[in-house]
């Protein structure tokens, strides 16, 4: 793997960079973060649409970029510094995956089009009332009644439902208790029986509890195989996930830089504080975790793109980001002593999202459990 990137993503790199130090500064995402509606601006949505970032990685056939899980991973780190709130990972990249891998020819021509154009947002439901990420725990069922499948069932920590037009909803159709029985569906945001209520959370993103009650959708409604849902799932989830570990390694490059410049700047006992061993250690500590981070999302990306097994890597990316920004976030605002956890220091937007981020899409737990199991139970892979 070449570690340097190429002249198309520096060039993505730095057009992301000036648009999100442009139109993403902290005062907007303090104001989305009390916006009582959608939780992300629909204009800057389109603007997404416009340049492209939102095709990134949708076939060229379908009128997206074409551009590798390396390039979106470049994207998304960039919005991650600036913690920019939006629903890309679940549209442009889970949704826009799954449904490129697993959808017939009709679903691909009719969907892919209109997630290039902004047209459709979609959130993804599959956390139930378990702190267990793994498949086995899903208990929402989808009952086949004739033409339909009728929902029944209660997902948690569905970021931006309100604002979404289609859910993708991961629900049990086989054996309970089994990574095998689930289906996948995508659901109508506005059908009938969807009840949705925000949840609260540290981060202050846009989270909802959405309950179906005897909600009946057509079977062209499934994605992929009755039963396959997981099998169809896990490799588009993997792609998130190192999405999702590119954007918390943007944060986390985002607080070390203000962490270093406030202990250069702020003077005690006649120095900067920054010449104390001390804070030398935390900043040092901190800036090798993030490049070990940064680099393990970066090969696991590269190899998703190699098409090889990359579940194992996936899982240390997801892990090691996890730690490593929860520990960045909280050792960083300790430089800042008491003032970095005064509510109107930015220093507390990246504060309140490290433990979250450090849970969502699974846990380390979960993740470290992944691990183990790659290790034991396949044999060593060479990776060139």
């Amino acid at each position: 793997m070449d570690i340097k990137l190429t002249e198309d993503q520096t060039q993505l790199q730095d057009i992301a960079s000036k648009f999100m130090d442009n139109h993403c500064t902290f005062d907007f995402v303090r104001k989305m973060e009390k916006d009582e509606g959608l939780g992300f601006c629909p204009d800057m949505w389109k603007q997404f649409a416009d340049m492209g970032w939102l095709g990134i990685i949708v076939p060229e056939e379908f009128g997206g970029m074409g551009m590798s899980t390396l390039d979106m991973v470049v994207l998304v780190r960039e919005m991650g510094r600036h913690i920019c709130p939006s629903p890309y990972l679940f549209t442009s990249v889970l949704a826009a995956d799954v449904i490129a891998q697993a959808g017939t020819r009709r679903q691909k021509a009719a969907l892919l089009p209109e997630i290039v154009s902004g047209k459709t947002i979609y959130a993804f439901a599959y956390q139930e009332y378990s702190r267990f990420f793994k498949p086995e725990h899903i208990k929402l069922q989808a009952k086949r009644d004739g033409d339909n499948f009728i929902l029944n069932g209660t997902k948690l920590f569905v970021e931006f439902a309100e604002g979404a037009d289609t859910i993708v909803v991961a629900a049990r159709t086989g054996r309970a208790n089994s990574q095998s029985g689930l289906t996948l569906f995508l659901v109508d945001r506005n059908s009938a029986g969807i009840s949705i209520k925000h949840m609260p959370t540290m981060s202050r993103d846009r989270h909802y509890q959405v309950d179906f009650n005897n909600v009946e959708i057509p079977t062209s409604a499934r994605l992929g195989k009755q039963s396959k849902g997981w099998e169809a799932l896990e490799p588009s989830l993997h792609k998130t996930v190192i999405g999702f570990c590119a954007y918390t390694n943007g944060a986390g490059f985002e607080m070390h830089g203000y962490a270093t410049k406030y202990a250069s700047e702020r003077v005690q006992f006649g120095r900067p504080i920054g010449q104390m061993q001390t804070i030398q250690g935390y900043l040092a500590q901190m800036i090798m975790e993030l490049y070990g981070a940064d680099m393990l999302t970066m090969f696991s990306a590269f190899q998703i793109d190699k098409a090889r097994h990359t579940r194992g890597y996936v899982a240390k990316a997801k892990a090691f980001s996890a730690e490593t920004v929860g520990h960045v976030m909280d050792v960083s605002s300790q430089i800042f002593g008491g003032m970095g956890y005064m509510e109107e220091q930015d220093t507390t937007l990246f504060l309140r999202r490290g433990k979250q981020y450090q849970l969502a899409l699974g846990g380390t737990e979960y993740w470290e459990d992944v691990i183990a199991e790659e290790i034991i139970d396949r044999e060593p892979v060479v990776l060139t």
